[in-house]
């Protein structure tokens, strides 16, 4: 009797540590914002950009001491190519890798790849391998297989968890998203748009993104069941844990936040904002009343003030981290948080 009981309390302790393990997963699951995140991002010990479009590659800039390095350590140029979007999950970093063939029609692709690099050891392994090699028949327009078909299609961007890979895809009809799983490689495609889809954000549970009707659509990635966020219409969002973050076009373009528990709205800046982001502390935005200078403001829409007179176009804004990256007339700026000194980035 002594012996079932001791075991009984055993087995209760492992279910009841198991539940905590997945409710701290659940709470701690990194919100990821792709329009921002999939190109300047951060983990533990560094923050990741991609310092120009001209030449693809991730730069890794290293908390503690600041000294940058290139993020991939062999990216064997000329051989394969770094794709424009990234993703930092689990304190590691991931990158899309693309192959191609040099034939008389010119650099064709061949295949994409997901690459992992473990930032602690710095090894690096395939996640996910795509077929993307296209056919001579396709070339007269002529696309017999679905695998023919399929090289048409391209990864945009992805993201991931534990499970599943998310994949974002330009498709022939449009864009679409399908979760490929990590354990046996099956994919479905859970959202299919006639438009391109760039404002996309995730929590761990639910993909949030704007459709071609500036609607807001939430899909359960384990139902699948989509739901359309109730009095929302905008062009751009941002996802902070419980509460998203959206332009009112109703409202002249002023930032509003609505708590996604009971959908209640409440607005955060009197300013019409053109773009924005957060950290802990603050919402960061271009002022379009003051020529699209950055300013900040609390969440509860106290205390603005603004922090540097520069035209911008785009805001980064790192949680664990003094520094903003901002996308002005010239280029991208390094912003102090806390001195407002302004930096052109190296």
């Amino acid at each position: 009797m002594k012996r079932a009981i001791i075991l009984f309390i055993t087995l209760l302790s492992f279910f009841q540590t198991s539940c905590n393990k997945t409710k701290k997963v659940n709470e701690e699951f990194p919100v990821y914002n792709m329009q921002v995140d999939a190109i300047c991002s951060e983990n533990s010990d560094a923050i990741f950009y991609i310092p120009s479009r001209n030449e693809i590659q991730i730069i890794a800039q290293y908390k503690n001491t600041k000294d940058k390095q290139n993020a991939i350590r062999n990216p064997l140029k000329g051989l394969s190519d770094t794709g424009n979007y990234f993703y930092i999950y689990d304190n590691n970093l991931y990158y899309i890798k693309k192959e191609q063939d040099y034939t008389q029609a010119g650099v064709l692709p061949n295949k994409t790849s997901i690459v992992e690099i473990d930032w602690d050891t710095y090894n690096e392994k395939i996640i996910y391998d795509e077929d993307t090699s296209l056919v001579k028949d396709s070339f007269l327009g002529v696309m017999r297989t679905e695998k023919e078909k399929a090289a048409y299609s391209s990864i945009m961007s992805f993201f991931l968890d534990d499970e599943n890979i998310y994949l974002i895809e330009n498709t022939m009809t449009g864009c679409a998203v399908k979760i490929v799983s990590r354990k046996n490689g099956r994919s479905e495609t859970i959202i299919e748009s006639a438009g391109s889809i760039s404002q996309l954000a995730f929590d761990g549970k639910h993909i949030y993104y704007v459709d071609a009707r500036f609607q807001v659509i939430r899909i359960d990635v384990n139902t699948k069941e989509s739901f359309l966020i109730p009095d929302v219409m905008t062009r751009s969002i941002m996802l902070s844990k419980n509460q998203l973050l959206f332009l009112n076009p109703r409202d002249n373009n002023r930032i509003y936040a609505m708590d996604l528990d009971d959908f209640s709205q409440r607005k955060i800046t009197d300013d019409a904002a053109y773009a924005f982001h957060f950290d802990n502390d603050y919402i960061y935005y271009s002022n379009e009343y003051d020529n699209n200078c950055l300013y900040k403001i609390d969440w509860k829409g106290e205390n603005k003030q603004k922090v540097a007179d520069m035209v911008t176009y785009g805001i980064k804004a790192f949680q664990d981290y003094p520094e903003l990256h901002v996308l002005s007339e010239e280029g991208t700026y390094v912003v102090n948080k806390k001195t407002f000194e302004v930096n052109k980035l190296d």
